[in-house]
C-alpha cells in the first residue's frame, strides 16, 4: 500500500528510487491481488467447510457491492468535485470517458451515467477496484470448485483463459480498466491466491518438507531477477543504482517479450513466484528492522481499501501542490501523506470500535 501511494504520487523521490521494479520486476498490483486471493480463500474456505456455500455467497456479495460502491461514488465524488470548480482532472488519463465528463460534467448524458453505473471507466488511480468487483464475484463459482471438483481442474482452467488472452488478448467487460488490468490475465494471479488460501495447511505442509531446497532455489532465481531490474533503463533514481550488464536496446527487448505489465509476462509470473516467499522469509527473520512502523503499515494493510479511497483525494490534494525536483522533499510529502491516510483510518477504526455493540460475532466479522 505504501508503494502504491508513492508511485500514484507521480513525485520522484527517495522512496520512488526504490518503489516501483527497483529490486525485482513487479508492481505492487500483482502482489495486491494474490495476496488478497489468499486471504479471501483463507478466510472463506472456512466458512464454505463451516456454513455452506449460501454464507459464503452472501459475505462475498456484500463485498461486491462494497467494492462497486466505493469506485461509482469515488467517481461521482470527483465529478461533482468538477462541478463545484476544483480541478480534479489529474485523476483521468488522456483519452478516457472521465476526461470529457470532469472536464465539463453537466454534458453527462443518459450513456455517460450508464457507462459510469458499469464500471467502464473511472479514476486511473482507482480502476483496479472495477476489476476486483469481477473477481471476486468469480470468487464463489470458484470456491466451489475448490471445495467439489478440486484444485487441478481450477488451475487448468486458469491457465487456458490466461493463455487464450495471451494468444488473443480480449476486453471481457470492455471496460476501460481493462487496458491496464485484463480479466483474463489477471485473474491467474487471484485463482492462484484463492487456491493457496483454501488449501494453505496442506500447501505449508508441502513446503515445509521441501524449504531448504525451496529457498535456495527462489533465493539464486531472486538475484537473477534483482540483477536484471537493476538494469533496467527507464525506472527513477540515479545512475549509480543502476547495473550496465546488459544494453537498454536488449533490456527492453526482453522486458516487453517477457515481462510486460499489462499482460502479465511469464517472466514477470516468474519474478512474482520466488521473490514473494523470498521477501515473506526476510520480513520474518528481520521482523525488528519495520517493528518501529508495524502499526503503521498493519493499519494500512487491514484496511486497504478504505487507504486506496483515501489516497485518491489525497492525489488530488497533491496535485494542486507545486512540484520540486529535491527528491528528499518530495520524500517527506509522501510520508505525510501515507502517516496522514492512516491516521484517520486509526481514527475512524477507534470511533467505530468505541460506539459499538460488543457481540459474539464481533471478532470473525472484523477478519472477514
Amino acid at each position: 500500500m505504501v508503494c502504491v501511494i508513492v508511485n500514484h504520487s507521480r513525485m520522484s523521490s527517495v522512496l520512488s528510487w526504490f518503489s516501483y521494479e527497483r529490486f525485482w520486476v513487479v508492481t505492487a498490483a500483482e502482489v495486491f491481488v494474490i495476496l488478497s486471493g489468499i486471504v479471501l480463500g483463507m478466510v472463506y474456505g472456512r466458512r464454505l467447510l463451516r456454513d455452506g456455500w449460501r454464507t459464503v455467497a452472501s459475505g462475498l456479495g456484500r463485498r461486491v457491492l462494497l467494492l462497486y460502491g466505493a469506485l461509482t461514488g469515488v467517481t461521482v465524488s470527483l465529478i461533482v468535485m468538477s462541478m463545484l470548480g476544483i480541478n480534479v482532472s489529474s485523476m483521468a488519463r488522456n483519452g478516457d470517458r472521465l476526461t470529457a465528463w470532469l472536464a465539463s460534467p453537466a454534458s453527462m448524458d443518459v450513456a455517460a451515467w450508464r457507462d459510469l453505473l458499469m464500471m467502464r471507466t473511472g479514476p486511473w488511480a482507482f480502476e483496479i477496484i472495477a476489476m476486483y468487483v469481477w473477481l471476486v464475484a468469480a470468487a464463489v463459482p470458484c470456491l466451489l470448485a475448490l471445495r467439489y471438483v478440486g484444485w487441478q481442474p481450477v488451475l487448468l482452467v486458469s491457465w487456458i483463459a490466461y493463455a487464450f488472452n495471451r494468444v488473443s488478448p480480449h476486453r471481457l467487460t470492455g471496460a476501460e480498466f481493462e487496458t491496464v488490468f485484463p480479466l483474463l490475465a489477471w485473474q491467474l494471479l487471484f485463482v492462484h491466491g484463492i487456491t493457496i488460501g483454501y488449501h494453505r495447511e496442506r500447501f505449508g505442509a508441502w513446503i515445509a518438507k521441501r524449504a531448504n531446497a525451496l529457498l535456495v532455489a527462489a533465493g539464486v532465481a531472486t538475484g537473477i531477477f534483482l540483477t536484471f531490474a537493476l538494469c533496467n533503463p527507464w525506472v527513477d533514481g540515479p545512475s549509480w543504482l543502476r547495473v550496465h550488464l546488459v544494453s537498454p536496446d536488449t533490456f527492453s527487448q526482453i522486458y516487453v517479450r517477457y515481462f510486460g505489465l499489462s499482460e502479465l509476462g511469464v517472466g514477470r509470473l516468474a519474478n512474482l513466484a520466488v521473490a514473494l516467499p523470498v521477501g515473506y522469509v526476510l520480513l520474518g527473520r528481520f521482523a525488528t528492522l519495520v517493528r518501529p512502523i508495524e502499526k503503521l503499515l498493519a493499519t494500512l494493510g487491514q484496511r486497504s481499501l478504505g487507504a486506496f479511497v483515501l489516497h485518491v483525494y489525497a492525489l488530488v490534494l497533491f496535485a494542486h501542490l507545486p512540484r520540486t525536483g529535491n527528491p528528499f522533499a518530495n520524500a517527506l510529502l509522501q510520508m505525510l501523506m501515507v502517516v496522514g491516510i492512516a491516521g484517520v483510518l486509526r481514527v475512524t477504526k477507534r470511533r467505530r470500535v468505541q460506539t459499538a455493540t460488543p457481540s459474539v460475532d464481533m471478532q470473525p466479522a472484523l477478519a472477514a
